[in-house]
């Protein structure tokens, strides 16, 4: 009875070693998980602290999903995206947002210019905004450029505009002068301002402007997207889709494009950062795709 006794008290002690050091390793490998990949969320919102809840559910409500909760403060606030960056390990972003309104514009603009600029560990790549009836749009551009803003952000079903009207060519015109590259919303369900069809027009006419076609090319309007591809000066993001396709349709759309032409986004603050990146790295694409869409290709493209 002795020697079993020893025997099973033996055993349990190599069990729990056994036990301990596998969930260290386990605990290793959760934590580092994320830094398997350098990480950019290529499109995020952030707003001023005072209207940042109240544009966030606006924006939840024109698409008709409810705004999360953040730890790190309001839904839509540079604080709770830094939190969230930090948390999940994003090692850069690139927040923007969008004037409603022409009257919006260089407000939009100055917060933006300012945002962030005491952070060290995460880096920031800021995208202004700008509107087809704002006067002396080239004017505004170019401050944003002398000021560190790296491209523009358009969203035509807020902003109530066709893509291809020619209201908005002032704003191509002097983007492509300035080597400012346009992330534009695409795709919406209850309007056809953004409809992806109306970038081809665009895209054929600034040739030298480069377009980033968010969500797959068309929010809710993917197959349509795909009249984008092989389109030059037209790279796509992930955001708002990667959590609502399945995993295989999404896998086709990016191949379709080429892993090389697309970003990792999260739509901050629509959804949350870690359920965003758990979706993406749930695909099923190669080690390869995922470090070019993870990071690589963004820089590849901020830098050009």
């Amino acid at each position: 009875m002795n020697k079993l006794y020893n025997k099973s008290f033996h055993l349990s002690i190599e069990f729990l070693q056994f036990a301990y050091c596998t969930s260290v390793r386990l605990y290793d490998i959760i934590a580092n998980m994320s830094k398997k990949y350098q990480i950019i969320n290529a499109h995020c919102h952030v707003y001023p602290p005072k209207i940042a809840r109240k544009a966030a559910e606006n924006i939840g409500k024109f698409y008709r999903y409810p705004v999360p909760e953040y730890e790190g403060g309001e839904p839509g606030t540079f604080e709770a995206l830094l939190d969230e960056c930090r948390k999940v390990g994003i090692d850069a972003c690139c927040v923007s947002g969008a004037a409603t309104a022409p009257e919006q514009v260089v407000a939009v603009n100055d917060f933006l210019i300012g945002v962030g600029q005491d952070i060290t560990d995460v880096t920031l790549y800021r995208f202004g905004t700008a509107h087809p009836d704002f006067a002396n749009i080239g004017d505004e551009l170019a401050r944003m450029r002398r000021e560190g803003l790296l491209g523009i952000k358009l969203h035509p079903d807020c902003q109530m505009f066709n893509i291809d009207d020619s209201g908005a060519y002032a704003i191509y015109e002097a983007a492509q002068t300035l080597n400012l590259p346009i992330l534009m919303h695409l795709g919406d369900e209850t309007h056809d301002y953004s409809a992806p069809r109306r970038m081809i027009k665009v895209c054929g006419e600034f040739p030298r402007l480069r377009f980033i076609a968010a969500h797959m090319g068309g929010y809710r309007d993917w197959d349509n997207g795909l009249l984008l591809k092989g389109i030059d000066n037209v790279w796509f993001d992930t955001c708002s889709t990667q959590s609502i396709i399945t995993p295989e349709r999404m896998r086709n759309q990016i191949r379709a494009f080429g892993a090389e032409r697309c970003f990792f986004g999260t739509d901050f603050p629509l959804w949350n950062t870690d359920k965003e990146l758990d979706a993406f790295l749930n695909i099923g694409l190669t080690e390869s795709e995922n470090e070019k869409i993870l990071a690589r290709n963004f820089k590849e493209f901020i830098s050009a």
